[in-house]
This record gives structure tokens, C-alpha cells and sequence, in this order.
């Protein structure tokens, strides 16, 4: 049995070259089949993916495309007689895929530890930990860096 035939949506957008990109679902599909996500570029190349698929591949997409994202940081400074603890909005480049995401935490959040100069030669420990990010960045709340020293 299969589904029964509806219009399948479309988008259509300008690439930043002027290419022509067409999105579109497919929702008539045999039983048990999952629907499929068409990309049809100006020269007439489909790609088809699954519904899971282009999520994963436009979240991909929107992350490449990221320059900077704003999180939300809490820094914990603690020294042998006292702690303090600060809450950032700070704005950073985005990490990409394919970097550590502990690296990219250290090059780019660690700066805003520490409670300056008066405490330069204390020993401490240090820790900063993401509360939010902004979506397709989600997976980095809740990641803590820590150093002593």
C-alpha cells in the first residue's frame, strides 16, 4: 500500500554566487520507507538524504557558515582563602567541526579566568564551564575546562 500523493514543499534560494539551490521533501513513499530531502543545484545535480541525514547535514551547514557564536560562561577562581565566581556573555569564534572542542574551550574562554594581578603568584584553581550556546551549538553546554596552577 502506499502513501497517498500530496504536493511536495519547496524552497528555493540564492547562493552568495548566485547559484540557484532548490530544497524539496518527498512524503509519497511506499510503506515503511522513510521520506526523502532533494538538493537540486543550478546544474541539475540531486542529492537525496534522508530526513535524519539533511538535518545532521544542515546543522553541518549552518556551522561552517558561523563566524562567532555568543555563550554564556561561568568562571570559578579558587584560591587557598577564597573563591569567586563570575557569569559571562562573551563572544568567541566558532569552533568547527573537526576541532577539539577542549582546545577550542582553552584557545578561546580560558582568558577569562583569574582575579588579576593581586593574585597573580597564588596558587589556584581555575574552571570554566559553557551554560548556553546558541542552536547548532548546543552540544557544548555543559563543557568544563579546568587548570591549576
Amino acid at each position: 500500500m502506499s502513501a497517498v500523493p500530496s504536493a511536495s514543499p519547496a524552497t528555493s534560494t540564492a547562493t552568495r554566487s548566485g547559484a540557484r539551490v532548490v530544497v524539496t521533501r518527498t512524503d509519497d513513499v511506499i510503506d515503511g520507507a522513510e521520506p526523502v530531502v532533494a538538493v537540486m543545484v543550478d546544474d541539475g545535480e540531486i542529492l537525496s538524504f534522508t530526513p535524519a541525514t539533511a538535518a545532521h547535514l544542515s546543522g553541518m551547514l549552518v556551522r561552517a557558515a558561523t563566524a562567532e557564536i555568543a555563550v554564556k560562561i561561568r568562571v570559578t577562581n579558587s584560591y587557598p582563602d577564597r573563591s569567586f565566581e563570575h557569569t559571562y556573555d562573551v563572544v568567541a569564534p566558532a569552533p568547527r567541526d573537526d576541532e577539539d572542542v577542549y582546545d577550542w574551550c582553552y584557545d578561546h574562554l580560558w582568558q577569562y579566568t583569574g582575579e588579576g594581578p593581586q593574585y597573580a603568584n597564588v596558587p589556584a584553581a581555575y574552571e570554566v564551564e559553557i551554560l548556553s550556546a546558541p542552536t547548532p551549538f548546543t552540544h557544548l553546554i555543559g563543557l568544563k575546562i579546568d587548570s591549576y596552577g
